[in-house]
């Protein structure tokens, strides 16, 4: 496991990262009414309920002790598994 400060910084790149995506998908959503875009917009909220998630998990991370950062972080690589898959 990488050290802590520079493990917080590559997950908030990463967090950014997919907020900024996420982001460009609605507005690209948003100019297409088609059948399939009410579909794409229940993936959409799919995906950003998990960045939520993903979220959370890093702000437990910042805020655990030295004596939790494994078992968090090791929950924080799950999510993020998750999200990406």
């Amino acid at each position: 496991m990488m050290p802590r400060d520079a493990y917080v910084v590559k997950m908030e790149a990463r967090l950014m990262g997919w907020a900024h995506e996420l982001a460009w998908l609605r507005s690209k959503a948003a100019l297409v009414a088609t059948r399939g875009s009410v579909r794409f917009q229940l993936q959409l909220a799919a995906a950003q309920g998990s960045q939520q998630a993903v979220r959370h998990e890093f702000e437990k991370l910042k805020k655990s002790g030295e004596e939790r950062w494994d078992a968090v972080a090791a929950c924080l690589e799950v999510a993020w598994k998750d999200l990406t898959a």
